[in-house]
């Protein structure tokens, strides 16, 4: 991945700890508070935490289609780091089956609050990176309202 590829890059600062936000994004009870962006709800998601291990999810919108993605764990450090592929398997065209990346990392600051800066790459059509520009915020919403 270079710093160049049009990516979607998204900053957020948080009132809890690197550890709780490293497991909201890999506790699969915690996923399903929050990882669907807007009125969707995540019905199931499933994480076998490792390196090379997969995770799936299933989200329902309010119409009732079943979107789902899927994707497995590149690198995993503990309140640092997640680095994982993020395939949306459909229903829309949204490049089913193509695989992107997500790039998750968890920085402390001073005031007792973390930062997170997720990086998601290999987006091939601006239609789908402005979906999802759009689309991440309204799941950290969600995030901040399960943590606190």
């Amino acid at each position: 991945m270079t710093e160049t590829e049009p990516a979607v890059i998204l900053v957020r600062t948080f009132r809890t700890t690197c550890e709780k936000l490293y497991r909201a994004w890999t506790d699969p009870v915690m996923v399903q508070r929050w990882l669907a962006p807007g009125s969707n709800v995540v019905e199931r998601a499933e994480t076998d935490l490792r390196v090379g291990g997969h995770f799936r999810l299933q989200t329902r919108a309010p119409d009732g289609t079943q979107h789902r993605i899927s994707g497995c764990y590149r690198e995993l450090e503990p309140g640092r780091r997640i680095v994982q592929t993020w395939i949306y398997d459909g229903p829309l065209d949204l490049l089913p089956g193509e695989e992107t990346v997500l790039q998750i990392d968890f920085t402390p600051r001073d005031d007792g609050t973390s930062e997170m800066r997720l990086t998601h790459r290999r987006i091939a059509r601006d239609d789908v990176r402005d979906a999802y520009q759009g689309d991440w915020p309204s799941c950290f919403d969600k995030l901040d309202r399960v943590l606190h």
